[in-house]
């Protein structure tokens, strides 16, 4: 009997690992999957290695995000555009790659290592450069990205709950050959929270977040005066990656925001599933400012709105085909239209509405945070045809669906 007892420990030992294995909650691996259309790429761990499993998941798509967007549009065309306006001058338009690496190298020192870490990582994945991964992780800084989002809650909505619509707006309706390259990006890094990111693969920074804490993070960008402008800082799709990964309430939220050294103008928008609350965080490198609900809605496009900076922007009125403070009028229209009825699919029609939509408008993203819903539309898909996921599923490895 003496001799049997190793082996039945061993057999009760097995027993318990085995219900041990089933009655944890199941997690994702790294991976990519096509849901509908839309890829969906899970990293996590170190740094260094959600980077560079980005990079090699994916590494053919990354390649043609940097050939058709990074090299092609942003230093072939547009750095030397602006150079032709005066930005960056004869040695923009000379040489648009040097002169687009100083601005990310000036950027560089106040990028937290981590996120260097993830650079280097992904650039090792997709066989790329460092640099290169660098500029493209920062150049909107240089540049401009329009947008349109809105928050709306309690007697706003449907059934209380707090819904946002975003609309990224980008290119000016070009660069259509990257629409298929959309992505929903869950990262499990190593410190901090779990989220997921609505952006294309290849780039470390962020635009649209929920976590899961239940807050979600929208950048807007918003063309400031020269005077409040910063020569360097912390990139803000890097910023938006900072909020994502360590900010559990609208006000941590804001203190990231006012404790990064700061570079260029734009609304952030924050929100909070667990309470209800949402702020609009408007910002330059000198001034920081924000609103709350009103009337239980807030909204923004891509000029200032707080006592603070409005007035501060140059030419808000020509960003895109639909200017900003039109774009803006219309959502505060829609948000008395529809009041006490928006629902996720009313915010879906919102900002597919012709007075907010654009030509540029390249991802409509719809949240409700305190469930974890959000549902993504990309401008290669039909009208409406939006994919819905659920930021707790992918973290356990279940897909999204139509």
């Amino acid at each position: 009997m003496k001799k049997l007892f190793p082996f039945v420990a061993a057999a009760v030992l097995a027993a318990v690992f085995a219900c041990v294995l089933q009655s944890a909650p199941a997690s994702a691996a790294p991976g990519v999957e096509k849901v509908n259309g839309i890829y969906v790429i899970t990293i996590e761990g170190s740094p260094y290695d959600m980077g560079h499993q980005q990079g090699s998941l994916l590494k053919d798509e990354i390649k043609l995000v940097y050939k058709q967007y990074l090299y092609k549009k942003v230093i072939e065309e547009w750095t030397k555009q602006i150079a032709i306006l005066g930005k960056g001058g004869a040695k923009a338009y000379s040489d648009p790659r040097g002169t687009l690496l100083a601005h990310a190298k000036a950027n560089e020192p106040y990028i937290p290592e981590e996120y260097l870490e993830e650079m280097r990582g992904l650039a090792d994945g997709a066989g790329l450069k460092y640099e290169d991964v660098l500029i493209l992780s920062s150049h909107v800084d240089y540049f401009a990205i329009l947008c349109s989002t809105f928050v709306a809650r309690g007697p706003k909505t449907a059934d209380g709950a707090l819904i946002e619509g975003r609309n990224l707006d980008w290119a000016k309706g070009g660069l259509k050959e990257l629409d298929a390259y959309s992505a929903v990006i869950v990262r499990k890094p190593n410190t901090g929270h779990a989220f997921a990111s609505v952006i294309y693969p290849g780039i470390v920074g962020d635009l649209t977040t929920i976590n899961d804490a239940g807050v979600s993070v929208e950048l807007n960008f918003s063309m400031a005066v020269e005077e409040e402008n910063g020569d360097s800082g912390v990139p803000a799709l890097i910023l938006v990656r900072m909020l994502a990964q360590y900010a559990e309430s609208t006000d941590q939220a804001e203190k990231i925001i006012r404790d990064a050294k700061r570079i260029a103008g734009y609304n952030v928008v924050v929100a909070d599933g667990k309470t209800g609350d949402a702020r609009l965080i408007e910002l330059t490198a000198k001034t920081v400012d924000t609103l709350g609900f009103k009337d239980d809605a807030l909204h923004t496009t891509n000029h200032f709105t707080t006592p603070a900076l409005e007035g501060k922007n140059i030419a808000a009125g020509n960003f895109s085909s639909s200017p900003s403070p039109e774009r803006y009028a219309r959502l505060s229209e829609l948000l008395i239209q529809h009041h006490g009825a928006i629902t996720p699919e009313i915010a879906q029609t919102m900002m597919h509405d012709s007075g907010v939509m654009v030509d540029g408008t390249v991802q409509t993203i719809v949240l409700r945070p305190a469930t974890f819903d959000f549902w993504v539309w990309a401008r290669n898909r039909k009208p409406g045809d939006f994919v819905r996921f659920n930021l707790k599923d992918l973290l356990a490895g279940i897909p999204g669906k139509q």
